[in-house]
């Protein structure tokens, strides 16, 4: 709606005005009337009106000083004139002040009025789309100079300029305020981007990284002459110039300042978090490819360091070994408390074993190669127990693949210990007496082989080689219970293991364990436990929570 204020010291004529066409059918909207100028100014204050029509005779402020007001004061606010027929000086002078038209009250009609208002709003429109299209092309300007900054900034981290004559001049056509010399250049990368991008949309990565950089410069503007550009998806550089900073540690201090102001606002409003590597001092402008390269070098440090930090110069480590096997004392000690089910001492040899590596800050190579023989055990202890490897990793997990996601070595000896405790879970699952009979221990590792099979009496005694009736009998008089109840306690027993862990749903983990029907899962579930698989679920939940 276009708003309009009428001005006119009387009321019957107002009254008439308002009354004349039904301004909502054309697109208007009476926002107020006023007696005078003064009364006037005041409404428009409040409702911000876009057409005012003002008598020209009217006490206290008359017609013309109020135009003349407008004009200089509100520019955008098209005016008309209202005047007698003697009162030509009045309209003569109205126009000169800016007024877009008048009308003589002694021709004004609904049709006269529609067409003064139809000037009025053409000229409205007009200016709105000279205001669109220029703000449209000061935004394009924007952000191609931008562009083109972030390109230089991009090319000089690179190694792109050979000659430092080329680089003044680059800095000169930019409006760029760069010193030569004394710079600092900052390593950045955002933490745990693989799973980001696993999570996110190729649309949902690209926000990210356009909200980083639009937080980093805002503080980068704040702080000083400091600038950001993206090299390449997660990883950027940041290049402070000293400006009107007189130290090198007032310098230092001012890049901290900005970083940890990074960190904050990443953090609160993107949920995110990121690694930082700051350069020493750069001499010349011209090095400021070699010291971006020493300063992302740093951010490996992260591998140990750990995530959200900051690195500032060089940590050399003191490597006990270019490559660390397995010992095969902490193997023999794995493989028996696997075998024993003995929780604690495995938790504990791993952790013993992740301990120096850590301590040491041993290379890539060693820890690739020590995660890659622990997840051979582990596979090799499956398959001897009968477990399904399968059953051990989440879907579509490749374990070789999977340890090469974590940023540091927290993270890859949590997922080590995961792994482990997925087998041990299994192990305590399948235990098979010593005392049972051999077609029974062979009908029970036929069930954990295949407890996820749509399997029967008949199939285990028909593997085993031996005759149905007397398989059942003694499978019962070995385990007490017969061969379809262990069946049905061992997959509600895998089932209370993938509840617990939260990976699945429901009505997969119904099709995982080996059940056909959902309703009939949730009815042996519920003999073997007591309570359904969804009630043991928010049970999981809660203590989680």
């Amino acid at each position: 709606m276009i708003k309009v204020l009428i001005v006119d010291d009387d009321s019957i004529s107002r009254t008439s005005i308002k009354t004349l066409i039904d301004w909502n059918k054309h697109g208007f909207e009476i926002c107020g009337e006023a007696a005078n100028g003064e009364n006037g100014l005041e409404t428009i204050k409040e409702q911000h009106p876009h057409i005012v029509i003002t008598d020209m005779s009217m006490p206290v402020m008359n017609g013309v000083e109020f135009i003349d007001y407008l004009n200089k004061n509100y520019p955008n606010i098209k005016v008309i004139a209202l005047s007698g027929y003697d009162q030509y000086d009045y309209v003569r002078q109205s126009m000169k002040k800016g007024a877009v038209d008048y009308i003589l009250k002694h021709t004004l009609n609904a049709e006269a009025l529609l067409n003064v208002l139809k000037t009025a709003c053409d000229l409205i429109r007009n200016e709105r789309m000279e205001n669109d299209n220029r703000n449209k092309m000061e935004k394009a300007l924007k952000e191609s100079i931008s562009e083109m900054k972030q390109k230089f900034i991009r090319e000089l981290v690179s190694g792109g300029f050979d000659d430092i004559g080329e680089v003044k001049q680059k800095i000169s056509d930019l409006g760029l305020s760069i010193d030569m010399s004394n710079l600092i250049v900052v390593a950045v990368e955002l933490d745990n981007f693989h799973h980001l991008k696993e999570k996110l949309t190729t649309k949902g990565i690209k926000k990210i990284i356009s909200s980083f950089m639009e937080i980093s410069t805002e503080i980068l503007n704040d702080m000083g002459n400091a600038f950001i550009t993206n090299i390449e998806e997660e990883k950027f550089a940041m290049l402070f110039t000293p400006g009107n900073l007189r130290s090198c540690s007032e310098m230092h201090n001012n890049v901290f300042a900005s970083i940890n102001r990074i960190k904050e606002c990443i953090k609160r409003y993107l949920n995110i978090t990121a690694c930082f590597s700051i350069s020493s001092t750069i001499v010349s402008i011209m090095d400021v490819h070699k010291y971006y390269v020493e300063a992302e070098k740093n951010l490996k440090n992260k591998f140990f360091k750990g995530k959200d930090s900051i690195f500032q110069e060089n940590i050399v480590t003191n490597k006990r070994k270019e490559i660390l096997t397995l010992d095969m004392n902490d193997e023999k000690t794995i493989i028996e408390a696997l075998k024993f089910a003995n929780r604690e001492k495995l938790q504990e040899c791993i952790k013993n074993i992740f301990n120096p590596v850590i301590l040491n800050e041993m290379s890539q190579a060693s820890i690739g190669i020590i995660c890659v023989e622990l997840i051979n055990i582990v596979n090799r202890i499956a398959r001897e127990s009968g477990i399904n490897i399968k059953d051990i990793y989440s879907d579509g997990e490749i374990p070789y693949e999977e340890m090469k996601k974590y940023e540091t070595i927290n993270e890859v000896r949590d997922w080590i210990l995961s792994v482990y405790e997925r087998v041990l879970k299994f192990i305590e699952i399948s235990e098979i007496s010593s005392d049972y009979s051999e077609p029974t221990r062979k009908a029970i590792s036929f069930i954990h082989k295949n407890y996820s099979s749509n399997i029967s009496l008949n199939d285990a005694a028909e593997e085993i080689g031996v005759n149905s009736s007397y398989l059942s009998r003694i499978f019962k008089k070995d385990c007490g219970i017969g061969f379809n109840e262990y069946l049905n306690h061992i997959r509600v027993e895998h089932a209370k293991w993938f509840i617990e862990n939260r990976d699945f749903k429901l009505k997969d983990i119904t099709k995982r364990v080996g059940f056909n029907s959902y309703t009939y899962f949730f009815t042996v579930f519920k003999e073997f436990i007591g309570i359904t698989p969804q009630e043991y679920e928010d049970i999981v939940v809660k203590k989680v929570k």
